[in-house]
């Protein structure tokens, strides 16, 4: 028991240890484990000479790692800067840092911030000189040894390596450091920015986007220098990101609660807005955001708009958001026109432009832009008129669906028959809705199902255009053959039953066919092609009927 305490003692003490390690020196003389062992004993009693000159005498032509990083501590500990750099690179060289963890759990603490403080600085200079693959890995064992030394706590050396693990395209090491700083650090901007870009390199949108909004809240001014700091594709590409985001952000705010929004609402839109502002003051898709955003808060934008776009702009965006203010001064009928400008080329900003602007207001406007669309359709300008009722449409939403019926007339008279089928659809499905309005209209409804099938014939679907005409009959007889006259006409409609009733026959006859082949077995019987010979089939014709029906 005491032999025991004796031994515990030894080894608990660094004058034990050395006893210790002498001890097995004698017993093993060709081992340079119980050297190393000694010399930590002697630089732990504060013996760095002797243990300096015991590390020399162990294998000089071919010293190992741990001897080679024994070695540079104590130099580094001594001040002799040139040996501990020809000693740190010899340890590279030999690809085995990992000896380093047992050095430094009997290493000072000065002499661990030493040699963190000293590797840190070998990275950086190597960097400054070299960007080559070769510089970067070496400056990324300086680092990895400076990281060791400070117990993992070395954010600048941690944030460095990051740095060079991206450039050496091993982007998921990078992250990991990045990460490791986020742990302890999350407001650590630049470590944000890193990881943020890191992501970039992956095209990884939505984390890239978070990391850089987390920043943008903490530092804007560090975010803006780091992104101005990219190439020109990749800051291009962050900038787009940003923006996607802040319109997705803005038009949740818009659905959730009406405009004017609280500023607090639009806090994370002003910040990404002044941010690709101040990266690249030029790009006309910032400026507008900008001007949306202070619009949604409820501020009148004209200054930066007309500074921006001019007075009378030609950019179609920026017409449309001019039409916004104006609505604000009850000039409907010019909102109307400057809002048809993105309709067609844009539908997703028409949408989110009406959502600025109150629902009583944008009801005149469509009102204003019904109006406007029957004045230029009476002069030929259809097109014109498809973008001022398609405005219409979106403004009333689906409350009016006068103006869905007018611009199915309007595109059925572009030819654009499946658009307008697509319109007259929505329309007819209020008819048979439980709430409808139009229900108990039959000849307002039979007016929709004829244009339909005008425009389902012209699309060559005549099975279905017959089954709206056979309702629209059937719901009001003056009222459909009044559209048919002038519509596609009595005669084109007749063609049109003709062909379906011949279909029809034909099915049937071929039924007819098959029942009488399964009767009469595979032996014989009579004609398969029924009672009526090919000289028996009637002639189908129009006949009185057919005019006394339309």
């Amino acid at each position: 028991m005491f032999h025991t305490y004796l031994l515990h003692l030894c080894i608990s003490t660094p004058a034990g240890v050395h006893s210790l390690a002498v001890l097995l020196m004698e017993l093993q003389p060709g081992d340079d484990g119980p050297q190393t062992l000694a010399a930590d004993a002697l630089y732990q009693l504060s013996r760095v000479e002797e243990a300096y000159r015991l590390l020399l005498s162990v294998g000089p032509t071919c010293p190992r790692a741990p001897v080679l990083a024994r070695l540079a501590l104590l130099q580094l500990h001594r001040g002799f800067l040139y040996d501990t750099n020809q000693l740190l690179k010899k340890l590279i060289q030999c690809g085995d840092t990992s000896c380093l963890h047992s050095l430094l759990v009997v290493a000072q603490q000065k002499d661990r911030a030493l040699l963190h403080g000293h590797c840190y600085s070998a990275a950086k200079r190597i960097l400054e000189v070299s960007k080559e693959e070769s510089s970067i890995r070496e400056a990324v064992a300086y680092l990895s040894i400076a990281i060791m030394a400070s117990g993992g706590e070395a954010l600048e050396s941690l944030l460095e390596r990051a740095r060079c693990y991206a450039l050496l395209g091993q982007r998921k090491t990078a992250i990991f450091d990045y990460s490791a700083i986020l742990k302890d650090h999350p407001k650590h901007v630049h470590a944000l920015c890193g990881r943020g870009f890191t992501y970039l390199m992956l095209n990884q949108q939505k984390e890239c986007t978070q990391d850089i909004l987390s920043a943008l809240h903490i530092n804007s001014d560090i975010v803006i220098k780091n992104l101005l700091s990219l190439k020109d594709k990749a800051r291009k590409l962050v900038c787009d990101w940003l923006h996607q985001s802040c319109r997705t952000n803005l038009s949740a705010s818009l659905v959730s609660n009406a405009a004017p929004c609280q500023e607090e609402e639009l806090r994370h839109a002003f910040l990404i807005g002044a941010a690709l502002l101040r990266t690249e003051c030029k790009e006309p898709k910032w400026h507008l955001l900008y001007v949306d955003i202070l619009v949604a808060k409820g501020e009148t934008a004209s200054t930066h708009l007309c500074q921006v776009f001019g007075q009378e702009p030609r950019d179609a965006a920026a017409q449309a958001r001019l039409g916004v203010l104006e609505a604000w001064q009850q000039k409907y009928c010019s909102t109307a026109c400057r809002l048809s400008k993105v309709t067609e080329r844009d539908p997703a900003s028409l949408d989110f432009l009406l959502a600025l602007i109150p629902f009583n207001q944008r009801k005149h406007i469509a009102k204003a832009a019904a109006l406007e669309a029957n004045t230029v359709s009476s002069a030929g300008h259809w097109d014109q008129a498809l973008t001022l009722l398609t405005v219409a449409v979106k403004a009333a939403g689906e409350h009016r669906p006068q103006y869905l019926r007018q611009r199915a007339a309007c595109l059925a008279q572009l030819g654009l028959h499946e658009r307008a089928i697509t319109d007259l659809d929505t329309v007819i499905q209020k008819h048979t809705g439980s709430n409808s309005s139009c229900s108990d209209e039959p000849h307002v409804w039979a007016q929709d199902l004829c244009r339909r099938g005008r425009s389902l014939v012209l699309c060559s679907r005549e099975g279905s255009a017959l089954e709206d005409f056979t309702q629209a009959l059937e719901l009001h007889k003056e009222q459909a053959v009044h559209f048919v006259e002038v519509g596609l006409g009595t005669q084109r409609v007749a063609e049109c039953f003709l062909r379906g009733a011949l279909q029809q026959y034909g099915e049937q006859q071929l039924i007819a066919s098959c029942v009488s082949r399964s009767s009469d077995g595979p032996c014989g019987g009579p004609d398969p092609r029924g009672s009526l010979g090919p000289a028996q089939t009637p002639e189908l014709r129009p006949g009185p009927w057919v005019g006394e029906q339309w």
